[in-house]
């Protein structure tokens, strides 16, 4: 006879306790896992947030003298006159020019920072062979303390450029 032979089965308590154990390790499981995805979530919120933040003060404009844009188009390039706002510094500009035949896009504009309040007179070299100049589009970036964000919603765009 064996030693187990006059039992039927696991007895209720034991059951239960079973059963307990198995939902705390199967809850604890999904709640490791939970909290990663919290956390993931959270840094990419918190980082969009700081983009956003930086980008809505950001401001750049063309400089004006008597109503007229500083700004034509010459040999040698697009001659510009750029002017920060007072609230976030520059870390470059996105220059994106249209011609007739084209686009040419020039990543980094700027050979420094542009600080906040102040202004450059920049010459933007592009490739002649995108034909006449039709726009130019100036996008700021930014620095948010951790990447460097591009802020399209603050781009300003040039159209009908006179030579210089």
């Amino acid at each position: 006879m064996a030693l187990f032979d006059n039992r039927k089965g696991i007895t209720p308590l034991v059951a239960t306790i079973l059963l307990v154990a198995f939902s705390i390790g199967l809850g604890a499981l999904v709640m490791s896992w939970g909290e990663e995805y919290i956390e993931e979530k959270a840094e990419f919120v918190q980082g969009t947030a700081e983009v956003r933040s930086g980008c809505d003060v950001s401001e750049i404009s063309v400089i004006k003298i008597s109503g007229q844009p500083q700004a034509c188009v010459a040999s040698d390039g697009i001659k510009i006159w750029i002017d920060n706002g007072p609230e976030m510094d520059l870390v470059n500009l996105h220059a994106r020019i249209a011609g007739t035949n084209g686009v040419d896009v020039i990543d980094s504009l700027l050979t420094q920072p542009l600080l906040k309040a102040n202004a450059i007179n920049t010459i933007i070299p592009y490739n002649k062979e995108i034909g006449q100049v039709l726009q130019v589009k100036l996008t700021p970036k930014i620095w948010t303390g951790s990447q460097v964000a591009i802020c399209s919603q603050k781009a300003i765009e040039l159209e009908d450029l006179q030579s210089c």
